[in-house]
C-alpha cells in the first residue's frame, strides 16, 4: 500500500465520486447524493481546499491502482481538544472491490505515523452511529468514542434522518 498526495481538482473529484457513490446512496433522499458529491468535490470547493495549507488529500494506492481517497485536516478539534496538536481524519473512502483487504488499517497506521512525525497528539474522526462495522474497525485501530453529534443543520435535510447521528472518536498517540 502507498499513500500519494493529490494536488489536482480533477483527480480528487474523480476519486472522491468513485469511492463514495457505491457505498452511500442509501443515506440520501432523491438528489441528495448528487448534492453531497457536488458540495464536497466541486471545482470551487476543491480550489479552496488545495489552497489551504492545513488540509491534504491523498490517493491510496494498491498494486499500481488508486483505490482510495484520504482527506486530513490539521488544527481542527472537537470538545476542547487542542487544535494545534490534533488531526481530523475527515474522509477515508475505498473503491468497493478493495474493501475488506486490510487497507483501511494500513492507511490508519500510515496516518498515525505521519501524525506522530508532526507532533500531533490526537487523531480524531466522525462516523455515522449506524455504521457499526466501521466503528468497530476504528475501535480495533485504537480509537475511543468521545461524544456524539447530529447532522441536523439545514444543508443535511437531504439526508435521511436515521443516518444523521454521528459518533466522534479519537486516538491519543502520546
Amino acid at each position: 500500500m502507498e499513500v500519494i498526495p493529490i494536488r489536482t481538482i480533477q483527480k480528487i473529484n474523480q476519486l472522491g465520486c468513485q469511492t463514495y457513490l457505491p457505498h452511500y446512496p442509501h443515506l440520501w433522499y432523491e438528489g441528495g447524493v448528487e448534492w453531497y458529491l457536488n458540495k464536497c468535490f466541486n471545482d470551487r470547493q476543491l480550489e479552496l481546499d488545495l489552497a489551504n495549507p492545513l488540509l491534504s488529500y491523498y490517493a491510496i494506492g494498491w498494486e499500481g491502482h488508486e483505490v482510495g481517497l484520504l482527506k486530513l485536516v490539521r488544527n481542527k478539534a472537537p470538545f476542547g481538544l487542542n487544535p494545534d496538536t490534533s488531526l481530523y481524519l475527515e474522509k477515508i473512502y475505498f473503491l468497493k472491490e478493495f474493501t475488506g483487504l486490510g487497507l483501511g488499517q494500513k492507511t490508519m497506521n500510515w496516518v498515525f505515523e505521519q501524525a506522530q512525525n508532526s507532533a500531533i497528539k490526537t487523531v480524531w474522526l466522525m462516523a455515522m452511529d449506524t455504521s457499526h462495522k466501521a466503528i468497530s474497525s476504528y475501535e480495533k485501530a485504537g480509537f475511543q468514542q468521545m461524544g456524539t453529534t447530529r447532522l441536523d443543520d439545514e444543508e443535511f435535510q437531504r439526508m435521511k434522518p436515521e443516518f444523521r447521528g454521528m459518533v466522534i472518536l479519537k486516538k491519543d498517540l502520546f
